[in-house]
């Protein structure tokens, strides 16, 4: 992006008190963030508007003349860019099962092709995405640790207990009961889908004895770090 080294050539040229100034500024969202680009033309994302401009610039030869000029062409991508986009609520579903399931019925002959392609053969594929699905794992299904105690230790029992409920690992799945998913289409300010998710935890006595977590741990943990990471 041409704007981003000419940015950052003027950022490098500021002394501390000027780049100081730019600091404790909030950096603004991308536009967008605050509107529906489905429905407002010319909201688009910055790569894309990046790809536009450093296109204008960086031309090998005059493509522009009295008919077509740059903000024409700039309309056309963004009338392009708007006609790609879907509304919330609209049935895209169907076409994407129609996409995903014809290819899909290929998993079960002993050969795989692409539809209406002949030179296009994805035989090393499907065995290797298998492989990866099926087979492959990061972590250890059945992790186990053995941590040697004092035999004379008072209470050795509950301590050993206590200690393995702090060190057992626990997961937001573990505590989970269930999810509570509602979607509706709204129309105000723009139409969207709206999705409230409910959580419902299980009750403590449940799974006191496996975890040593308290539910108000739990709470804490879900506004603080889960949802920021997850939304």
């Amino acid at each position: 992006d041409p704007y981003y080294w000419e940015l950052e050539d003027k950022w490098r040229f500021l002394d501390e008190e000027e780049k100081a100034q730019y600091t404790r500024k909030h950096c603004p969202d991308p536009i967008p963030s605050k509107m529906s680009p489905e429905y407002k033309f010319g909201v688009i994302n910055e790569q894309l508007d990046g790809f536009i401009q450093n296109y204008l610039k960086n031309r090998t030869r005059n493509i522009f003349n009295e008919y077509t000029d740059k903000e024409k062409f700039t309309d056309v991508m963004n009338a392009k860019y708007l006609a790609s986009m879907a509304a919330p609520g609209e049935p895209v579903g169907l076409l994407a099962a129609q996409s995903i399931g014809e290819p899909s019925t290929q998993m079960t002959l002993n050969t795989f092709h692409f539809a209406g392609r002949g030179d296009m053969n994805v035989t090393l594929g499907i065995p290797r995405l298998r492989e990866i699905l099926m087979t492959a794992s990061a972590n250890v299904k059945t992790p186990n640790m053995d941590i040697p105690f004092y035999p004379n230790t008072k209470g050795l029992t509950q301590k050993a207990e206590r200690l393995r409920r702090k060190m057992n690992r626990v997961t937001v799945a573990d505590v989970l009961e269930k999810i509570d998913v509602e979607c509706e289409i709204v129309t105000q300010p723009d139409r969207q889908m709206k999705t409230t998710l409910r959580f419902v935890f299980l009750p403590h006595k449940q799974y006191k004895t496996q975890y040593y977590v308290k539910p108000s741990e739990i709470i804490n943990h879900m506004q603080k770090k889960f949802f920021s990471e997850m939304f």
